[in-house]
């Protein structure tokens, strides 16, 4: 019995060594293993996610390079209809040009000196402010429409703000105008 006793000793050591051994090995080698694959695994998935997502990117590039070429048209047809402080004169020189062309003789075109404040501007974020010019002409009723008609559908913004008509003793069909027109410019 003493042998048998012995034994299951060695066996209950050995069992005792073994988990010891197991669980060193487990805390030294297999913890490090797992929590290590865990991270990587996590890295793979972000990876992977970018990967397609890039991928569904470079599929889609031909709508994005026609969603690039709408914006650059959308900008270069805003900067035309909104001009800078350094195409005034070609602004002044479009509005003779289209009295030309519907018949109203320009006395004069003057940008008026006094801007309006910028605290009774309505503009939003200060990107432009008001510039407002005064034109006196001479001109028929029609041919003033026609005038009128042309510069609303021109590319630039403007707003007519206030219109003067006087006729005139020597020629009745004929009306002397003075009008204020305000267009914006980029600051």
């Amino acid at each position: 019995m003493s042998d048998l006793k012995e034994k299951q000793k060695i066996y209950i050591l050995a069992a005792i060594f073994g988990i010891a051994g197991f669980i060193l090995y487990y805390s030294l080698l297999l913890r490090p293993q797992f929590s290590s694959f865990i991270a990587r695994n996590k890295e793979f998935r972000i990876v992977k996610e970018r990967v397609k997502n890039g991928e569904v990117l470079v599929a889609n590039e031909a709508g994005i390079r026609r969603q690039h070429d709408n914006f650059e048209k959308q900008a270069s047809y805003l900067k035309k209809r909104l001009p800078g402080q350094n195409q005034i004169s070609s602004l002044l020189e479009d509005f003779s040009n289209v009295a030309e062309s519907s018949g109203v003789k320009i006395l004069r075109i003057k940008p008026l000196e006094e801007p309006v404040p910028l605290s009774k501007q309505k503009s939003v974020n200060n990107s432009y402010t008001e510039f407002p010019i005064l034109i006196e002409a001479r001109a028929g009723y029609h041919q003033f429409g026609a005038f009128v008609n042309k510069l609303e559908t021109a590319d630039r913004f403007i707003r007519i703000t206030d219109v003067d008509m006087a006729g005139t003793d020597k020629d009745p069909r004929h009306h002397d105008i003075k009008m204020r027109i305000i267009t914006y410019v980029l600051q």
